[in-house]
């Protein structure tokens, strides 16, 4: 009777530890990447392409869901409120992790503590570019003009705080010219302002303006990368005429603050994967981007940099939300 109670004992026994492995089995469900904009934008359409292949890794389904508003802001109370078990996770980018610090300081949610980097995505230099009726070819085309003009000339972006608007700061500042920030509410409706000859130039990003550079609808001034572009070889960087001039817009994976660290070394582990496999990469290279695969340590740090780089320029010009 001892000999039934012990093997019944012993199966119990086993059977929880079974059942805790298969608790601990990471991941067992579908994850989760909210993106903080509307279907179809380059943050949509990147986050899609890394969730089929994440979702190839996993051997889980992996889900985009849409939550646009407040700048980004929506997106990141829910992600931020969810639970840290690697299941919810966030396509974050420097508007949202960087920007928006200086914008809302009053948030109901912190955007530093509150959530945890896994590993940046892509880089993407933003890119100066002017119609191709504009008599400017280079930067310090545009430079001269605006030295000439009685008038500050116009320049597009997409709104307060955007990349584009930090470019357009950033250009102002360092060739010491004036430049009139007039800002919409997406790069659709700038372009036919651009191509109309009622703004000077816009800083935009190479996958969202080779198409219309190819189309021979605009033209490229320069790029905010340190080094030339792979898809746009001939186009000068912006620091060939303003040296020190850095500026690009990255996006990357995070989760709520309290990830178990075994989950996010999974979660970067399998991340980097997705990025190291070359037709993915070359695709992402022939777009403009740039992939840097990083450690969640070096996510860290590198988002830090950038606050304090464009934390800087914010104060600076005074910018504030719309």
């Amino acid at each position: 009777m001892k000999k039934n109670l012990l093997l019944r004992c012993l199966g119990s026994f086993a059977l929880l530890l079974c059942l805790t492995a298969r608790a601990d089995e990471f991941p067992s469900e579908p994850i989760k990447i909210v993106v903080p904009y509307a279907t179809g934008g380059i943050a949509d359409v990147l986050a899609r392409l890394v969730g089929v292949r994440l979702e190839a890794l996993v051997k889980q389904p992996v889900i985009v869901e849409n939550r646009s508003g407040g700048n980004g802001t929506i997106a990141l109370q829910f992600v931020a409120q969810a639970k840290p078990d690697g299941y919810t996770l966030l396509l974050g980018n420097t508007a949202t992790q960087v920007v928006n610090r200086f914008l809302y300081p009053n948030l109901p949610f912190d955007i530093v503590r509150g959530f945890q980097p896994i590993g940046k995505i892509a880089q993407t230099p933003m890119m100066l570019v002017a119609s191709t009726a504009s008599p400017a070819n280079t930067v310090a085309d545009i430079v001269a003009m605006a030295k000439a003009s009685q008038t500050p000339l116009n320049v597009g972006s997409s709104g307060n705080g955007s990349a584009s608007h930090l470019g357009l700061v950033m250009l102002a500042n360092m060739a010491k010219i004036d430049l009139a920030h007039v800002p919409y509410r997406g790069s659709s409706q700038i372009v036919p302002d651009l191509i109309g000859g009622r703004l000077a130039a816009y800083f935009d990003t190479p996958p969202t303006s080779l198409s219309l550079i190819r189309a021979g609808k605009l033209k490229p001034l320069g790029v905010g990368s340190r080094e030339r572009q792979p898809a746009l070889p001939d186009v000068p960087t912006i620091a060939e005429t303003l040296p020190g001039f850095e500026l690009t817009t990255w996006l990357g994976l995070f989760a709520p603050s309290g990830l178990a660290p075994a989950r996010l070394t999974q979660l970067n582990t399998a991340l980097r994967k997705v990025l190291e496999e070359p037709s993915f990469r070359k695709q992402l290279v022939d777009q403009g981007n740039e992939v840097l695969p990083n450690t969640p340590v070096e996510f860290s740090e590198f988002i830090e940099r950038e606050a304090v780089r464009i934390g800087e320029l914010v104060r600076s010009a005074g910018i504030r939300p719309e």
